[in-house]
Parts: structure tokens; C-alpha cells; sequence
């Protein structure tokens, strides 16, 4: 009786455990990653859209950069002038001096800092403009050429190989999508 009952349970385990691991799906084998680098901002400047914008925000701002580039050169000989005549300058003419530069420093400063702002801005409104058009052309690429994964090439990758960098190919695919009238030549 003994027996029959130990054989009983070992029988209803042996079931169990058939049954449970029937029941388990099968791990799926892993994955191989196909990885792809983009220089994504060196490829949108690139293009031909990316190199027409740069050309006409240079443009732009080159009269403002030699405003203050010349400003700069101004403040320097200021400075000069300022120093050199220190011990023969009388000290009113001296003060006057010294007011004078750090005026046209306190000028100098905001003018450069509008320039910075309003150059950052335009080249935000030109990397917004085309990486709409970039993105949709690297989802094609990514899907034709079975990447799983695309990665920017500013961000922090710790080593990849040289075949992994596809922003040549992203900037040509882009041009043929998106050619440009008149094309910036290099």
C-alpha cells in the first residue's frame, strides 16, 4: 500500500512537471543587432539644403561679425592707448579713459552676445528645418538596409567600426529626396 501510494505521487509529480514545461514558451533565440552611426549634424550640413542655408545665415550675419570684430579691434587699441598713457596722462584724462573703455566694452559685450543668440537661433531654426526631412530619409535607409538600431554619432559611442558611420550614404539618399534648385558647391 505504501508503495502504491509513493508510486501514486511520483506518477502525479511526473505529470506536473510534463505539463508545466509544455506550458513554457520556448526562449526566443537573440537578436543580432545591426548597428548604424549618423553624424547626424555634419550630415545636415552636408546636404545640399544644409550647405544652401549655411551659405545665406553666413550671409546674414557677416555685416554684424565685422561690426564686432571692429568693435574688438577698437577696445583693443582703447586699451592700448589706455595703458601706454597711463603715467603720462593726467588723472582726469586717465578717468575719462577708462570710462570711455568700459562703455564701449558694455556696447561690445551686448553686441556680441545678440550676435551669438541670433546666430544660435538661425542655426537652430536650420538644423529644425531639415531634420525633419533627415529623419524621414534615415528611416527609409534604416528599414531598406535592415539596421535595428540608428545612433548619433554625438553621442557618447564607445567604439564602433568604421563601417557602422552610413552619414555618407544618409547625405546622398537626402539629396536625391530633397535636390535643390541652385547646389551649394563645397
Amino acid at each position: 500500500m505504501q508503495v502504491n501510494s509513493i508510486l501514486t505521487g511520483a506518477v502525479i509529480l511526473s505529470a506536473v512537471a510534463i505539463s508545466i514545461h509544455s506550458q513554457t514558451a520556448a526562449p526566443k533565440p537573440a537578436l543580432a543587432a545591426k548597428v548604424a552611426i549618423v553624424a547626424m549634424r555634419d550630415a545636415m550640413l552636408s546636404t545640399q539644403d544644409g550647405r544652401k542655408a549655411a551659405a545665406a545665415m553666413q550671409a546674414t550675419f557677416a555685416t554684424r561679425k565685422a561690426a564686432v570684430e571692429k568693435q574688438q579691434a577698437d577696445l583693443v587699441a582703447l586699451d592700448d592707448r589706455t595703458r601706454k598713457g597711463g603715467a603720462t596722462l593726467s588723472a582726469e584724462a586717465r578717468q575719462k579713459l577708462s570710462e570711455e573703455l568700459a562703455a564701449k566694452k558694455k556696447v561690445f559685450d551686448r553686441d556680441a552676445q545678440d550676435l551669438s543668440d541670433d546666430a544660435e537661433a538661425a542655426d537652430n531654426n536650420l538644423m529644425q528645418d531639415i531634420s525633419g526631412k533627415m529623419g524621414a530619409v534615415i528611416d527609409e535607409y534604416a528599414k531598406q538596409n535592415a539596421y535595428t538600431v540608428v545612433m548619433d554619432a554625438a553621442q557618447p559611442v564607445l567604439w564602433a567600426a568604421e563601417t557602422a558611420n552610413v552619414t555618407p550614404d544618409i547625405v546622398k539618399l537626402y539629396d536625391q529626396k530633397h535636390p535643390v534648385a541652385a547646389a551649394v558647391k563645397k
